[in-house]
């Protein structure tokens, strides 16, 4: 099998997964939406493979999801304790039943979105059904997949696939379309991320300008995380734009000498006992010292934007 049926038949896979995680929850009396995969690809007429399975359900609920999908085989790959309830996290990976390694993130809002009871409200009330896989499940209609594509831009993960779609969803959505994703994005506290996300692309850049969105007001590290600056160029610029030595001083911290619980889930050698973990935290310094003089060329670059 080569590359290209393999990650055909990943998707249908994924899609089956999506199809059968919908309706556990809704058999529970839950309803989600499937943020991207499939349904954006119907959105967006494109061929496009996807890695993973994205559900946004209502904030309020997502107590009662977690113990649904407990209850269903479904396995939290992170420590519960990484996730507060009333923290600002938005999106939390599980394991699928089953024997192939099939991932679902759950949602309980997005990237730049400030309000995300909001978000919710707004997507669930204007989505729409697909049939796939021999099922259905809920998915954005082209307003929310206008929304999407932008703040996905905003905050890529270091990834160049969300610009990809955002230069899809702008040759295929209407001038008028936007008009209401811009609307949508004021109504759910997303201004700003959506902004961002629109000025990544020139043709986006002549949308926002349209939609009279300012580029002035975007801090330095919303402007780097957008293009794919590293980690330690975001984290910089995040620094000086902190008010107070005490705000700057723990955010240094919690940056470069993170609880363990979060070292042993993104290092190996961190699981090697306490040495390990020491060697850990070692080279997460080291790795932050020596990609500092880029970061600082980045955040002058940044600065100097306008």
């Amino acid at each position: 099998m080569n590359t290209t049926s393999g990650l055909a038949l990943r998707c249908l896979t994924l899609d089956a997964l999506a199809v059968s995680t919908s309706e556990v929850l809704c058999q529970n009396g839950v309803d989600s939406v499937l943020l991207k995969g499939a349904g954006l690809a119907r959105r967006l007429d494109a061929d496009r493979t996807y890695a993973d399975v994205d559900l946004l359900v209502a904030p309020a609920t997502i107590s009662a999801v977690r113990d649904i999908l407990q209850d269903a085989g479904y396995r939290m790959k992170l420590p519960a304790d990484l996730y507060d309830a009333a923290g600002d996290w938005h999106e939390q990976p599980w394991s699928a039943p089953g024997p192939l390694p099939l991932t679902v993130d759950l949602h309980r809002g997005f990237a730049g979105v400030g309000d995300h009871d909001a978000l919710w409200h707004l997507l669930r009330a204007q989505a729409e059904p697909l049939d796939l896989a021999g099922g259905t499940v809920l998915i954005p209609d082209d307003v929310g997949t206008a929304l999407l594509a932008a703040l996905h831009a905003a905050s890529p993960g270091g990834f160049a696939k969300p610009a990809r779609d955002l230069v899809r969803a702008l040759a295929v959505l209407p001038p008028s379309t936007w008009e209401a994703a811009g609307r949508l994005a004021a109504d759910c506290d997303a201004t700003l991320a959506f902004a961002v996300g629109l000025r990544v692309l020139p043709a986006g850049t002549v949308v926002a300008a349209r939609l009279g969105l300012s580029s002035t007001s975007v801090p330095s590290s919303a402007w780097l995380a957008a293009r794919l600056a590293s980690p330690t160029s975001v984290a910089l610029a995040r620094l000086t734009e902190l008010s107070g030595p005490r705000h700057v001083l723990r955010s240094l911290a919690r940056g470069v000498l993170p609880p363990p619980v979060h070292l042993l889930q993104i290092d190996a050698g961190a699981r090697r006992g306490r040495w390990g973990l020491l060697w850990a935290y070692a080279r997460r310094i080291g790795w932050h010292v020596l990609r500092l003089p880029g970061a600082l060329r980045d955040l002058r670059t940044a600065r100097r934007r306008s």
